[in-house]
């Protein structure tokens, strides 16, 4: 990697823009795949007619014999009878309930996500810094990276190969972003966040911001510095408008595998390990570890100073207030229930109570 100047210089690439996409849909269009094909493609089993061909992919409400669709679960299977997809991506259990053309996988919707992956792929990607994004001193910057308009990128930080800085994106100073790992547009990576590779991180995420520290005095809040830092490890998911919080001291870390959901949020010195999933808004305390492989329901709060085990699954609404030290299910979230039935089974909680 060369050492960057101070003055950059939009590349033009005649490819990129809409030639190019009018040029990728066509041929997405005219191209089919049969069925043959496409068992053979995500290691299925085809039934019915092999050569069958389809061109898109869509939900099995929506779909035509053009398309090819998917069925993963006993709730998706009441709209089998009624779809007029061509191709049905399913398993050996709910294809006993189907006689149309199919592929059967262990797992229906990752086999799908191939398909969508192959009949749809991905925009190429376009390398070069624009000619409005402002680039500080010392940065080290592959020249296969992509810079948008407007973003800002501080001092000495560095960029890897394939690594795409969407625009309006402030990357401050010292920060390190590994190969082919996206942040999108509006974003903000504070100064001496750790970024590893091939992760991918949506709009309006804030990584690397000073955690909710104070400390009263008798009088006053105090604020507390957190001069720790926030390393995050490869392939690592966070969504739209997520935020972690760097650490007081030492750092907080995110490893390996994890998924984070939207509007999600870590506190300072948060540990996650690796492939944990963590859905959509929720909360975790500051310098709570949570183990590997565990998934985190929506809306679940987690409070600070607790450890959590691998292997663990929160259902969603849950509040943790203690340590889960067995690998297992937990739940504390009352699921809905008709408002009369739950006014009577509350006015009996109350009596019992007096």
């Amino acid at each position: 990697m060369g050492k960057s100047s101070n003055r950059y210089h939009w590349r033009h690439f005649g490819a990129i823009g809409s030639d190019f996409t009018a040029v990728t849909n066509a041929s997405e269009a005219t191209r089919k795949w049969t069925l043959a094909e496409l068992a053979s493609f995500v290691g299925g089993d085809g039934r019915g007619n092999l050569d069958k061909t389809v061109s898109r992919v869509a939900k099995l409400t929506d779909a035509t014999p053009e398309s090819i669709s998917y069925c993963s679960s006993p709730a998706q299977a009441r709209h089998l009878n009624h779809t007029q997809a061509g191709i049905v991506i399913l398993s050996e259990q709910i294809q006993q309930d189907y006689d149309g053309d199919c592929i059967i996988a262990e797992q229906p919707r990752l086999a799908f996500s191939r398909v969508v992956d192959l009949l749809h792929p991905p925009d190429s990607f376009q390398s070069g810094i624009h000619e409005t994004a402002v680039i500080g001193i010392d940065c080290t910057i592959e020249s296969s990276a992509y810079i948008g308009p407007n973003a800002v990128v501080g001092d000495r930080v560095q960029v890897g190969a394939k690594a795409c800085i969407d625009a309006g994106t402030v990357v401050q100073d010292q920060v390190k972003i590994g190969d082919e790992s996206r942040i999108g547009a509006n974003s903000t990576i504070y100064r001496r966040t750790i970024i590893g590779r091939n992760c991918r991180f949506s709009a309006g995420v804030v990584l690397g911001a000073s955690g909710f520290s104070f400390e009263w005095d008798g009088s006053r809040w105090v604020p507390i510095r957190n001069i720790g830092d926030l390393v995050i490890g490869d392939d690592v998911d966070i969504g739209a408008c997520t935020s972690v919080d760097r650490a007081s001291v030492g750092e907080t870390r995110i490893h390996n595998g994890v998924r984070m959901d939207n509007n999600c949020h870590l506190g300072h010195n948060v540990e996650i390990g690796e492939n944990t999933l963590i859905v959509a808004n929720v909360s975790v305390g500051g310098s709570t570890a949570i183990g590997r492989r565990c998934v985190i329901g929506g809306h679940v709060a987690i409070r600070d100073n607790i450890d959590i085990v691998d292997d663990v699954t929160i259902l969603g609404n849950s509040v943790v207030t203690k340590s889960i030290l067995e690998a297992g299910t937990y739940s504390s979230a009352v699921p809905a229930r008709a408002a009369k039935k739950w006014n009577r089974a509350l006015a009996q909680l109350y009596r019992l109570a007096n």
